[in-house]
């Protein structure tokens, strides 16, 4: 537990006077040079164009699961589903470059996502959906012998699962820019 001693909040949790405050290593994390530069430069490659690629990103590994997913569910039946088994190379690929700038964005404001409930949410779905793209891609397209209603069948209950994961995961990251208790470290 980290508490501030003699802090002037009287509405404390223990309440004693004393109020809770994060972890003085998230001020040396904002401290640095490249995070203050993230958080505050005026160049385009900062802040904003990491939240661009990272939107994109989400783009290429949810969108191309959604496309996955749906298609196991019954959407658009007059395309062959064993193709789509290439839609794991894009899927990875967005992950990839979602799970960088989400490190760079963590960097960026670690007070903000490392105190906030909302954030971890967010990353349990995302391990959850991750999960389920790995059974998918083994139990459903993994093996050759299954014919296409035979891989619906075994997809369908993953499928639902996927899409049920990514939007929570994608709801709770939007939740963060608004649920957070500190933006930076208080001073």
């Amino acid at each position: 537990m980290y508490i501030l001693r003699g802090a002037e909040k009287t509405e404390s949790l223990l309440g004693q006077g004393e109020a809770l405050v994060p972890p003085t290593f998230l001020r040396s994390i904002e401290d640095s040079g490249f995070s203050t530069w993230l958080r505050e430069s005026e160049s385009p490659f900062a802040f904003y164009f990491v939240l661009l690629f990272h939107t994109f990103g989400l783009a290429l590994l949810v969108g191309a699961n959604a496309v996955m997913d749906l298609r196991i569910l019954g959407v658009a039946r007059e395309i062959p589903l064993a193709p789509l088994k290439r839609l794991f190379r894009i899927m990875w690929i967005g992950f990839g470059i979602n799970a960088f700038t989400g490190v760079l964005l963590i960097l960026a404001y670690p007070t903000k996502a490392l105190t906030n409930p909302v954030f971890y949410t967010k990353l349990t779905l995302i391990a959850l959906a991750i999960w389920i793209i790995t059974l998918l891609r083994d139990r459903v397209f993994g093996d050759a012998s299954l014919d296409e209603i035979a891989m619906m069948a075994r997809g369908a209950t993953l499928a639902k699962w996927s899409l049920f994961l990514w939007v929570g995961a994608i709801s709770a990251g939007r939740l963060l820019a608004y649920t957070y208790k500190y933006l930076t470290y208080p001073c």
